[in-house]
């Protein structure tokens, strides 16, 4: 084994030691899977899959709109199924290629900027899965 083959196979055991540490060594690439559920969430709120968006959102969940009002995780899955009683047959696009996935040990943080609003989602790794925390949206749009 070269000296390149080895520092790799160091550094790959040194990120599953970490990794292990944190809960995510069952995930090969958390941002590919963040990405997914972002995807899958975006297409349960429009559907109305309320069961999906109970088993995604933290108990805690919030959501703060542009306008600082607060949306407690009851008040975005009752929206949900609003929605998707009112647009029956939506379906969501996938997450645009300008999010931006951030990882840091058992967080993530999505950041999606859209030409009206810029907004970010944080999530935490925990018991094998992903959960959403808190929202932020806001009327600014970043580095445009």
């Amino acid at each position: 084994m070269g000296a390149s083959q080895l520092n790799a196979s160091l550094m790959a055991v040194l990120f599953l030691t970490v990794a292990s540490g944190n809960g995510l060594a069952a995930v090969v690439n958390p941002e590919a899977k963040i990405r997914d559920i972002e995807d899958r969430w975006s297409e349960a709120f429009v559907s109305g899959d309320t069961a999906y968006l109970d088993t995604l959102l933290d108990p805690a969940y919030v959501s703060v709109g542009s306008r600082g009002d607060a949306r407690p995780k009851g008040e975005i899955i009752a929206m949900a199924a609003r929605y998707a009683a009112e647009h029956p047959g939506s379906h969501a696009p996938p997450m645009p290629s300008t999010s931006k996935i951030e990882i840091k040990g058992s967080t993530a943080i999505v950041i999606h900027q859209g030409k009206e609003q810029t907004s970010a989602d944080v999530f935490y790794y925990a018991d094998g899965r992903w959960r959403a925390l808190y929202s932020q949206h806001t009327s600014a749009t970043l580095g445009k």
